[in-house]
């Protein structure tokens, strides 16, 4: 003890200061360090205590974020406290300033280490939150959240020890870090861009996990989506070959989702050869009883026509739509309307060899109808 107030009454001429000015700043730290002491063993247990017996663990977890920069929060204001007691007359203009500079960054570190402590806190719990809402896109951007929330901190702290170390003023550092953002903008431009696309399917709704897509009518892509990443978007493929695909992309692509359809197109065109005007009526009544008696065609818009006449023979479009949009179980539909469109030509003794069938659907996978030769439905005739 002695040789601290040996220690104050040596420093008081040379600081300017009145001695009992620096033994009260003095016993104020001590002051400050002997509470921050108490908060730290008895002030906190008890608050363990009280928390332990509450059913949510959040307390707890912010208790033991909370504890070591509230202490040290304990003893920076006894240091400002202690500031204040000297006058501040007294004080070197410059060396009181330096002094103030000291603390306003020991306290931005304290705030920004609360900060990044409450990161991994804040970001769990805006998972759970994201978990129950409908959209997508927060349960794919929180993860990166704590990343961010982290990086953010850290610059706050070099920027503000730029600012008292270096000299460097607010305006330097932003314009400092504006030209870095400007040239890493340059460099991970095509990066940068994949992010924004992955924004854009979520917020325009493009399409799903699970979905089946095409991107610029099959040229791009035509395959079911199977993850959608922040970078790209990973594709499974009919031949279950993966591909994966930029999201910048796929922002600027022509997408058609096919899993968004709730009815499911049939088109044909029947060419048939001199045939009379009283049989070609029984056949339009016969495949409009079709399609208008059975379940399983959609009965919002379905329809037969008698389209045109081609020299000798007489052109005739069925259209309607499937209730199911699963492929195999439209094509089963399809297979059971074309049985029955045969056996109304069978009882009405239509020569098979008079009449020829145009499929003019454009639902089948470019690549499936690459494989078996037919057309593709970019290049299908309407």
């Amino acid at each position: 003890m002695d040789q601290l107030l040996q220690f104050l009454n040596r420093i008081s001429p040379i600081l300017n200061i009145p001695f009992y000015q620096v033994l009260i700043a003095a016993l104020i730290v001590v002051f400050a360090a002997l509470l921050r002491r108490i908060f730290s063993h008895w002030i906190l247990n008890y608050m363990r205590r009280v928390s332990s017996k509450t059913k949510t663990p959040l307390d707890d977890t912010l208790l033991e974020i909370l504890n070591p920069p509230l202490s040290y929060l304990i003893l920076l204001l006894g240091f400002e406290i202690a500031r204040w007691v000297i006058e501040l007359e007294n004080l070197n203009p410059a060396l009181n300033r330096r002094f103030e500079e000291l603390l306003q960054f020991a306290f931005v570190i304290l705030v920004c280490w609360i900060i990044y402590r409450s990161a991994d806190v804040f970001t769990l719990y805006l998972e759970r939150i994201s978990r129950r809402t409908q959209t997508e896109l927060d349960d794919l951007l929180a993860p990166y959240l704590r990343k961010v929330i982290k990086l953010a901190v850290i610059i706050i702290v070099a920027m503000k020890a730029a600012e008292i170390f270096l000299g460097m003023t607010a305006a330097a550092l932003f314009g400092l870090l504006g030209g870095m953002g400007l040239t890493l903008g340059l460099v991970f431009k095509d990066i940068i861009a994949n992010w924004f696309g992955c924004a854009v399917i979520y917020i325009d709704n493009l399409f799903r996990e699970g979905d089946w897509v095409q991107l610029d009518k099959g040229d791009v892509i035509d395959a079911d989506v199977e993850e959608i990443g922040i970078r790209s978007t990973k594709f499974r493929n009919f031949d279950k070959t993966v591909s994966i695909v930029p999201n910048a992309v796929i922002a600027n692509a022509v997408v058609k989702n096919w899993s968004r359809m709730y009815k499911r197109r049939v088109s044909y065109n029947f060419t048939i050869d001199g045939i009379s005007s009283r049989m070609l009526e029984e056949v339009l009544d016969g495949l409009r009883e079709i399609l208008k008696s059975d379940d399983e065609v959609h009965q919002e818009f379905h329809m037969v026509n008698f389209r045109e006449i081609s020299g000798n023979a007489r052109v005739i479009r069925i259209y309607y739509f499937t209730k199911t949009t699963a492929w195999k179980e439209h094509e089963r539909v399809r297979e059971k309307i074309n049985l029955k469109v045969l056996q109304l030509f069978e009882t009405l003794k239509v020569d098979r060899l008079a009449y020829t069938i145009v499929d003019l659907s454009d639902d089948r996978p470019v690549e499936y109808s690459r494989s078996f030769g037919v057309p593709p439905p970019s290049e299908t005739p309407r």
